[in-house]
């Protein structure tokens, strides 16, 4: 064989040579079959998280009223609110979807966890969404569908 002629690319090739660069590794079928597989792990981690907090407040949930301290264009809220305890939480909410949005210096019915009431705690009048554990489920289940395809090389990722 000649210098200038290179080499037919077969199957008895190495396809992981230092000439082709990360790319070439990172776009190979075991390593995107990898992360797909990874990708539906954390999908699903993170839906049983979702699920698991909306659950809870569910369950054993606890109506409070509480002071909004800060409101603002970013879709969260400081809340200050006394438990059945008596303790005093100040905490930021999420007021995605919220209606009317909260205003400062005004009131809003929360529902928080009685055994982690700073961590815990959504607007009252808005139950725990499962829409995100929904969707996470989907994504989960597109990356598993994924994953065998990427393993086979059927889905070849181009860099």
């Amino acid at each position: 064989m000649s210098a200038n002629r290179r080499r037919p690319r077969g199957l008895h090739r190495n396809p992981f040579t230092p000439r082709d660069g990360f790319l070439a590794w990172a776009n190979s079928p075991p390593v995107t079959g990898a992360l797909c597989v990874l990708a539906a792990l954390l999908c699903l981690t993170a839906a049983s998280a979702a699920h698991r907090h909306a659950a809870t407040l569910r369950e054993r949930g606890i109506q409070a009223r509480a002071e909004v301290l800060r409101a603002g264009d970013d879709r969260n809220a400081l809340l200050r609110f006394t438990t059945t305890g008596g303790q005093q939480i100040t905490a930021e909410v999420g007021t995605l979807g919220w209606n009317p949005a909260p205003v400062a210096g005004g009131t809003a019915k929360v529902v928080y966890d009685p055994l982690n009431p700073a961590f815990s705690i959504a607007e009252a009048r808005s139950a725990p969404d499962p829409v995100v554990t929904w969707l996470l489920l989907g994504l989960a289940g597109f990356f598993t569908l994924l994953a065998p395809l990427s393993f086979t090389g059927r889905i070849r990722w181009r860099s």
